[in-house]
């Protein structure tokens, strides 16, 4: 949850959704915010009310009400009333009747001598639903009164479609959204997802150039830099594949030469340093190369079945390894060779160190390895440390005593090239646990 809310689609969505309710809000704030005009000239024009008035007196009585149809043209109300409506208290408004009315007296001369008063609530004395904040009451020499205000209509029409003026707001603001999302969050979405990939295989695809300029310039440089990592790997392979190829000649070499020294324990000696040398070149090889990591596609294996084999190989020689391995067929993705060479290390660190090995075999969140030893385990700072290649625990460099330190190296970097992992922990008994998890298939 915590990962969503700090994603980018999220907070470029709360903007937008923050952005839709402020301009909402603008829209009702400009149409209702008061301005400082006099209210009086909100009132319908005094002269056209004058025209209105002098009209309904002069025609007769069956068709006032045909002139009062057409002077209701929608920006204004009119109501004829059967008398002038009874004095009562006005609601506060804006500005008090009575200020309204003698500003119409000092402008008009009070609608030629006829009686009239202004009301400011929103509904006249009479109760008929004439909405408006000002009402303007003249009274007819035939003994009627004139009901006009001035209709509200576009605020009117804003306050009986604003829903709809809402939701075309929000459709337009969520299709900017979606274009937004395309045109950043995707690209962005993809360079993170090439960012991981690059983490598991130098030669992933390249990251698509789309979107903005900025975001195609980021897709481009990261390209060239994961070919340019990918250029440097490729030449350290070669470089130590150089190295290991002379070095086996000079071996070869030294190997014969070790065979006319008289000595027989020197001799042997010799040739022992030669082999360790070998042993080592392998190993360095090994770390290095990427073509087992990259065999496609990974081959599905009977994880049982290899590490019966392979132990029932080691106990022919005589070293001290027990299993746990199960009934039934254990099949997981990972090169045969790949798999033997990460449990071979395994096993010979727990000799190594601990005097004995017990593997045991099962299932949690994919095919899970464990090797435990009855050794002095591990200081809990050191466990990263010794995944790392040429790190070791004790300082000598000889097989004897550990080997160079890249035994663990290697495991974790087979493991994790095949979408697995390696951990290793102090087992609560004593001695270390080595559990190696890859994926079942």
């Amino acid at each position: 949850m915590r990962r969503l809310l700090n994603g980018l689609v999220f907070r470029i969505a709360a903007l937008f959704l923050l952005g839709a309710l402020v301009l909402q809000a603008a829209i009702v704030a400009a149409v209702l915010w008061p301005d400082d005009r006099p209210m009086a000239f909100r009132l319908v024009d005094p002269a056209e009310v004058l025209e209105i008035v002098r009209a309904l007196e002069a025609v007769a009585p069956d068709q006032r009400d045909a002139v009062i149809a057409a002077v209701n043209n929608g920006a204004v109300a009119v109501r004829l009333l059967p008398a002038f409506p009874a004095d009562g208290p006005q609601e506060p408004g804006l500005l008090s009747g009575a200020g309204v009315e003698s500003r119409l007296i000092r402008s008009t001369g009070a609608f030629g001598g006829r009686r009239f008063r202004v009301e400011t609530s929103d509904s006249g004395p009479t109760g008929d639903a004439l909405q408006a904040p000002f009402m303007l009451f003249v009274e007819l020499r035939t003994g009627q009164a004139l009901a006009i205000a001035r209709e509200p209509v576009i605020l009117r029409t804003i306050a009986s479609r604003y829903m709809a003026i809402a939701a075309v707001v929000v459709a337009v603001l969520l299709a900017i959204l979606l274009i937004l999302t395309w045109q950043v969050v995707r690209p962005v979405s993809r360079l993170v997802a090439a960012t991981h990939a690059l983490r598991e295989d130098i030669a992933a695809p390249d990251v698509i150039a789309a979107g903005a300029s900025e975001l195609k310039e980021l897709a481009v440089a990261f390209n060239a830099m994961k070919h340019r990592i990918g250029g440097l790997v490729a030449d350290r392979t070669r470089a130590l594949a150089a190295i290991a190829h002379d070095l086996r000649t000079y071996l070869t070499r030294l190997r014969l030469r070790a065979d006319f020294i008289e000595d027989a324990e020197q001799r042997a000696k010799a040739i022992h340093d030669l082999t360790e040398m070998e042993q080592l070149l392998d190993d360095v090889l090994l770390f290095a190369r990427d073509d087992v990591r990259n065999e496609q596609p990974i081959p599905v294996i009977d994880i049982r079945s290899e590490v019966e084999d392979y132990i029932r190989l080691r106990r022919e020689v005589g070293e001290p390894v027990a299993l746990l391995a199960g009934h039934g067929p254990l099949l997981c993705r990972c090169p045969p060779l790949a798999f033997r060479r990460m449990l071979g290390n395994l096993i010979d660190n727990a000799i190594r160190y601990g005097k004995s090995a017990r593997v045991e075999l099962g299932e949690a969140d994919g095919v899970l390895l464990t090797v435990d030893d009855d050794g002095p385990g591990i200081p809990f700072a050191l466990a990263e440390r010794l995944a790392q290649p040429f790190e070791r625990l004790e300082p000598s460099r000889g097989r004897r005593t550990g080997g160079a330190g890249l035994g663990l190296a290697i495991v974790k970097a087979l493991a994790e090239s095949n979408g697995g992992s390696l951990m290793l922990e102090n087992r609560a008994g004593g001695g270390l646990r080595a559990s190696l998890r890859l994926p079942n298939a």
